[in-house]
């Protein structure tokens, strides 16, 4: 049995889908481990699951009581993780179940050929050539729950008449306290630049801004017109209806989060833009020295 972890929360689920797909496009036999991971009591976004945004996703989910030693407990002490640590490496020794971790942040060749009969892959995988070569049926699998937001609806309509921008800043907590993700990342500088860039590009450009804290955009972000959405659950088992309203603007500008980051990339509009940040992550240890997440088409700044 072939699988692959599905953890975190929603955005990095999807990359984790995205990659065994793209496994199964090569030929493999690919189940999906959602049994391992037990969400965080703290971080209310990772209660959501894929089914619950997209209804229709094929997927099939590995029988639970498989690889449990896949993913390090929180609530394992440093003994208890250095012995879960200990039972990996002596499972692919005796090669009866192998644990196949990320080697590297970025986008890593032939990663099926590391397939063996029984073996979990374990990792971000978050690189569009993980599955570019199967990218119609990504975006097939990714067809989400319909709007039954009457503010949604309009707004969605309303951005399909104009030239719409989405822009996304995550700004909370779990951000800018974070070594890896905030110190020093998507400022008010980038996204000024941002959206300067835009204006000289689009005729009219039209802004939305999305955000898990309106209160850092009002008092960071420089006066400009753009419409504050603010209406979405930023948390629980509804949270993708930022992700989906923001892939019906136009354009994207994008944080250094892979949330916004499947908005822009389910972004219909075969002439969009997408800004993103040129550094996704402080390199704070060398798994996170290379990155390779922005599509070769978007615009680094």
């Amino acid at each position: 049995m072939i699988a692959v972890n599905v953890n975190a929360g929603l955005a990095n689920q999807m990359f984790h889908y995205a990659f065994g797909r793209g496994l199964m496009a090569k030929g493999l036999d690919v189940c999906f481990d959602q049994s391992n991971f037990k969400p965080r009591s703290q971080w209310a976004f990772e209660l959501v699951r894929l089914q619950d945004a997209f209804p229709s996703i094929d997927i099939k989910v590995m029988q639970e009581g498989h690889y449990k030693w896949v993913l390090p407990s929180l609530q394992r002490n440093g003994m208890e993780r250095r012995f879960q640590e200990f039972m990996k490496k002596w499972h692919n020794f005796i090669g009866d179940e192998v644990y196949i971790d990320e080697p590297m942040y970025g986008y890593v060749p032939d990663m099926e050929k590391c397939a063996t009969r029984n073996c979990i892959y374990k990792g971000f995988w978050q690189s569009e050539k993980y599955f570019r070569h199967c990218e119609d049926d990504i975006r097939k699998q990714f067809t989400f729950l319909p709007f039954d937001e009457l503010k949604n609806i309009e707004v969605a309509a309303k951005m399909s008449q104009e030239n719409s921008v989405a822009i996304h800043l995550r700004k909370g907590d779990d951000y800018m306290q974070s070594e890896l993700m905030g110190k020093g990342l998507c400022t008010v500088d980038y996204y000024m630049k941002a959206i300067d860039y835009m204006r000289k590009h689009i005729n009219n450009p039209h802004f939305y801004v999305f955000t898990d804290n309106p209160c850092w955009v009002k008092d960071n972000l420089p006066e400009f017109e753009y419409m504050l959405v603010d209406w979405n659950e930023v948390s629980g088992k509804r949270n993708f209806r930022d992700m989906q309203l923001m892939s019906c603007a136009k354009h994207n500008i994008i944080g250094n989060s892979t949330y916004s980051w499947w908005a822009a990339w389910l972004n219909a509009n075969q002439d969009k833009i997408v800004v993103g940040p040129k550094r996704f992550f402080n390199p704070i240890n060398s798994f996170f020295s290379t990155c390779d997440i922005m599509c070769e088409d978007w615009i680094s700044l």
